[in-house]
């Protein structure tokens, strides 16, 4: 009888239960946590990308961009000036400008090409008055391998943020 009444006192012991618990949940807690992080670190610079993106196509839009003679790399400084937390921006950003004379010639290509980023870089300001698509791509290296998020996913594992601005260039 004496035996019943400990196995039953030693059920009801409720002593360190909470640590058991919180030493259960807090490795799924944290992993879920820091992909919620790594995740909205990534969207956020996506969305410095579009902004900076949009900024920057004005000057071509305007025309400044052509009588400043910009290149290549003015447009791409130009670019990650306006971004905020642009890790290795200038070195990875890849841009590809297009020029038509009219809205239905412009046509839309993949920038990953059996998980491989194949962007031939272009920048052209283009003439007045013409219709300018200006893609960019930034590779973006998660810090956590984020489950269920590859969508533009390249071979390795990288993701490939991009942004596009598409215009009529503006009379100049």
């Amino acid at each position: 009888m004496a035996r019943m009444q400990r196995f039953k006192a030693l059920l009801r012991n409720e002593q360190g239960a909470a640590a058991v618990e919180f030493a259960l949940l807090v490795l799924p807690f944290f992993i879920f946590l820091f992909c919620i992080l790594d995740m909205a670190l990534m969207f956020f610079v996506d969305s410095a990308l579009d902004s900076a993106l949009h900024t920057a196509a004005r000057s071509v839009r305007v025309g400044s961009a052509h009588s400043n003679n910009w290149n290549l790399a003015t447009f791409k400084n130009n670019v990650c000036d306006g971004m905020a937390l642009a890790f290795g921006c200038k070195d990875e950003l890849l841009i590809r400008t297009t020029a038509m004379p009219d809205f239905s010639s412009m046509s839309f290509t993949s920038p990953v090409s059996g998980g491989v980023l194949s962007v031939t870089e272009s920048f052209s300001p283009a003439a007045s008055g013409d219709y300018v698509m200006i893609q960019a791509f930034l590779p973006w290296n998660s810090l956590l391998a984020t489950v269920g998020a590859n969508v533009n996913t390249l071979a390795d594992g990288t993701y490939v943020l991009s942004a596009a601005v598409i215009f009529r260039n503006e009379p100049f």
